[in-house]
């Protein structure tokens, strides 16, 4: 999996072996498509890196990069729109049928490596910061389209929006995209305000692109047990960075987890406070015991932890739940944690048991949602989804 934190250690990585390279983004979809607002992919002169959905539309788009590429130097950029309803007369019919607009830049190591750098930087430490390209100029002539910034959260007072003076409005907009991790498209009006795009119709205003910079997905799994080993191989399988945390070195060491990325020998609450947990974090307690999972869970919900999920059945959920209520966390956040943990698959070997902990994973970073297929909720204690 090429996610946004390896394409742009792959892009700094490519820029300092001297070679310049096509960025193809996907700034725009409408109907179903293979990939989402922001898949990207690198193209260089051997081969690429990451995708943007596979198929005749993925092919096309490399020509196109691979012609920008050879003819336009270090400079260059160009809109391609993607039809996929084509793939119906396909002889292998796929699922898609929508369209995408993929931008493609080229990135030069002469020009680009300082904020690829920058770029690298941010996915690899998960801090907040986003790429602003502009996509379209418009009627701005004098700003040539693949013009691009780093718009750096760390710095408060910042407002470089690079080649455009964007009013403090508009700014404040992108910083808001930037924080909700939300890729968007967004046209600036003749008033100094952003608005989306969904439709690229021509003749229109400066077309901006913000592209947020989302790093390694950590999934943390708590508890070194005979579930923990194939729900670390699927995490690691899906391009998470997994952390496993135990208090026991016969359990949690790199002969059991050869996948993992990080493996901590400590008491559980120890380990957790010792992560800085954030909203791309994924945490599972998987512990020997209910009292572990007490622990374990508490600590994660005094941090801003994105997915908190508890194994167990419901009744020692419920249980351990209310004790946790009991010790001051808010009660709002107890209905958040998902609980018992996994989807309706009817698992029960450890391997079954963490297909079914990842799907509830995937289908909540994917869609958010929460209904009678999931454990939690069929058990009334998980939030139902609007």
């Amino acid at each position: 999996m090429s996610g946004s934190d390896q394409i742009w250690a792959e892009a700094l990585r490519t820029l300092k072996r001297g070679q310049p390279f096509a960025l193809a983004t996907v700034v725009n979809v409408r109907g179903s498509t293979p990939r989402e607002v922001g898949a990207k992919m690198i193209v260089r002169a051997d081969g690429q890196f990451g995708t943007i959905g596979g198929g005749c539309g993925e092919a096309e788009v490399f020509r196109k990069a691979r012609v920008l590429l050879e003819e336009s130097g270090d400079r260059g950029a160009r809109l391609a729109e993607v039809d996929l309803t084509g793939d119906f007369d396909q002889p292998e019919i796929g699922t898609c049928g929508g369209m995408m607009d993929v931008f493609v830049d080229l990135w030069s190591p002469a020009r680009d490596l300082p904020i690829a750098r920058k770029l690298a930087d941010a996915a690899g430490r998960n801090a907040p910061g986003a790429l602003l390209t502009v996509v379209d100029p418009g009627s701005r002539s004098e700003i040539p389209a693949g013009s691009r910034t780093f718009i750096d959260r760390r710095d408060a007072g910042a407002r470089d929006a690079g080649p455009i003076d964007l009013p403090a409005a508009a700014f404040a907009q992108i910083a808001e995209r930037t924080d909700d991790a939300i890729p968007t498209l967004l046209e600036l009006d003749g008033a100094g305000g952003l608005h989306p795009v969904t439709h690229l119709e021509p003749k229109g205003g400066v077309r901006l692109f913000v592209d947020p910079i989302v790093g390694a997905q950590r999934l943390i799994i708590v508890g070194a047990g005979h579930i923990a080993a194939p729900l670390c191989v699927l995490g690691a399988m899906l391009g998470f960075h997994v952390t496993v945390i135990d208090d026991r070195a016969s359990f949690a060491n790199r002969e059991r987890f050869p996948d993992a990325d990080e493996i901590i020998v400590k008491p559980f609450k120890a380990a957790i406070d010792s992560l800085a947990l954030d909203g791309h974090c994924y945490l599972v307690s998987v512990t020997r015991g209910h009292s572990f999972d007490e622990e374990v869970v508490r600590a994660a919900l005094m941090q801003p932890c994105g997915f908190v999920g508890m194994i167990g059945s419901r009744r020692r959920v419920k249980a351990t739940l209310e004790r946790i209520g009991g010790s001051g966390v808010p009660m709002e956040r107890l209905g958040d944690v998902h609980a018992p943990l996994g989807v309706a698959i009817g698992g029960e070997t450890p391997e079954e048991i963490a297909i079914s902990i990842i799907a509830e994973i995937i289908r909540e970073r994917r869609t958010g949602e929460r209904d009678d297929f999931t454990l939690g909720v069929r058990s009334g204690l998980l939030k139902r989804s609007k």
